[in-house]
């Protein structure tokens, strides 16, 4: 198995986990990535301090799994080890595992109590708490930071990051030894001399996959109507089947409420399912000025999360108009957008409209119209824009995502069936839908690609040739009940 390359942004936390997960779907054990993290670290420690005691703070879960595999790296070096535990067992197999290989080695271990004594050690190792963890420490691990930080330790190594960073309770690191790539926050608190080590993560573990799926927001027991969401879905005009479409996947993706906005002979044209609302404009066959004006009200008045506009749309001079007033509009308010199919058609050649948060869907063809030779990472930056708010998907046989800062990645696989009429305006209905539920663009556009590849696949199973676009949205539903299901045990 070859170590995978170090991602180029500053990853969010949640982004760990989803590699991590990603990883074990290709086949990786987390034994096998924990023991090369307790390599690495183990490697470091000894060039921080060759001699002297080494004193390894483990918290109760893969994190402590890292320190328990150095302990066992450092033993076979002939290194003076202490390990300090914060509970009495592990929460994880692969932790487990390693703690008890590291008491059969030999090296000392102790549950941590208020009389612990520090000691004298050379150089703490903080393995205490991962990328798991949002809120600052409480508990016995709040107590193990406050018991350390009156020893003033001569020099303290963080495993991946320092416990608590982010919080009040931060235990500052001399170095860090941070694994794959460098987290958020890193770069603005005291974490020291920071070093990549990679993992032997299998190929394409950080492109979309199954560990998307922690991303996915969770279900509230105590939600009420609306809370999962409210999408507007803007379209029709020549096609108005494409804009149902998409309200299908989206509903499917978990979004609550979906209004789909056509003009009036669309509307009556198409056959609605029970679970989208109609939103007709004044306008007869095409967006234009007055439905504009209609829409503008509609977005202003009623609070929509998210709004999709492209579908079905058609490419008439006062519908493109319409679109780039409606984007200004979007941005104004700071709704999320996707902006699909004949949407893509109304933005300005080699540029993101000013101040929208969201993603493009644009096919091959369609992002060579829009951006000719300027390349997608450099179309979407813009001064005070950064992270994971901004999204170019080029759909195709491998869709190929780009982002803020350096993201990008890839979806492959899936079912060549799916290269049919609709399934594009599925897509982006899960997008928008996924936007409407809370998520950023970034997570979202992966976590959607990913299913839509899985769904596609799931459904050939059941029509093969005979596949079309209206039979996916069930399975879409599926997947995701599967993935978020496997995630959350």
């Amino acid at each position: 198995m070859e170590f995978g390359e170090p991602v180029s942004w500053l990853l969010d936390w949640r982004e760990v986990a989803v590699f991590d997960a990603n990883a074990e779907a290709l086949g990786a054990k987390v034994s096998t990535l924990m023991g090369a993290a307790g390599k690495a670290l183990a490697r470091k420690a000894a060039a921080m301090v060759p001699k002297g005691e080494i004193l390894i703070l483990c918290g109760p879960g893969n994190n402590g799994g890292d320190g328990f595999a150095a302990a066992i790296q450092l033993a076979e070096m002939d290194g003076q080890v202490r390990v300090i535990a914060s509970h009495d067992s592990q929460k994880g197999a692969a932790a487990a595992s390693f703690r008890k290989s590291c008491k059969d080695a030999g090296v000392e271990i102790e549950i941590w109590s208020k009389k612990s004594k520090f000691g004298s050690p050379k150089l703490l190792v903080d393995c205490l708490l991962g990328v798991g963890l949002e809120d600052a420490p409480r508990g016995v691990i709040r107590e193990v930071i406050e018991w350390v930080k009156p020893n003033n330790p001569p020099l303290i190594l963080a495993c991946d990051i320092p416990s608590g960073l982010g919080s009040d309770i931060f235990l500052a690191a001399d170095e860090t030894l941070t694994f794959h790539a460098e987290k958020q926050g890193m770069e603005s608190q005291d974490v020291g001399e920071v070093t990549i080590a990679p993992l032997p993560f299998p190929a394409r573990t950080t492109d979309c996959g199954p560990g998307d799926a922690l991303r996915y927001p969770s279900l509230d027991p105590n939600a009420h109507k609306g809370q999962r969401g409210k999408l507007l879905i803007i379209g029709g005009g020549p096609y108005h089947g494409a804009p149902i479409l998409s309200g299908r996947a989206a509903a499917r993706s978990g979004c609550d409420l979906i209004h789909v906005a056509m003009p009036r002979f669309a509307v009556s044209q198409a056959t609605w399912p029970d679970h989208l609302i109609s939103k007709q404009i004044s306008d007869e066959n095409i967006i234009g000025e007055r439905g504009t004006e209609d829409l503008i009200k509609i977005i202003s008045e009623q609070s929509f999360d998210a709004v999709l506009i492209g579908p079905g749309l058609g490419r008439k001079q006062e519908t493109m108009d319409a679109t780039r007033e409606l984007l200004e509009k979007l941005a104004e308010l700071e709704i999320p957008a996707v902006i699909d199919a004949d949407a893509i058609y109304a933005l300005d050649n080699g540029k993101w409209p000013k101040n929208l948060l969201g993603v493009a869907t644009p096919h091959a063809r369609e992002l060579r119209m829009w951006l000719w030779d300027t390349k997608p990472e450099d179309v979407l930056s813009e001064e005070g824009v950064s992270g994971e708010s901004r999204v170019i998907v080029r759909t195709g046989p491998v869709d190929q995502l780009t982002g803020l800062d350096g993201r990008y990645c890839e979806c492959s696989g899936g079912h060549p069936r799916m290269a049919t009429g609709g399934t594009g305006d599925l897509l982006a209905g899960m997008i928008a839908g996924l936007l409407a539920q809370g998520m950023k663009p970034w997570p979202a556009a992966r976590l959607a690609c990913a299913v839509m590849r899985e769904a596609g696949i799931q459904t050939a199973l059941e029509f093969g040739p005979g596949l079309l676009a209206t039979d996916v949205p069930p399975h879409i539903a599926r997947v995701l009940a599967k993935w978020s299901a496997d995630s959350r045990v």
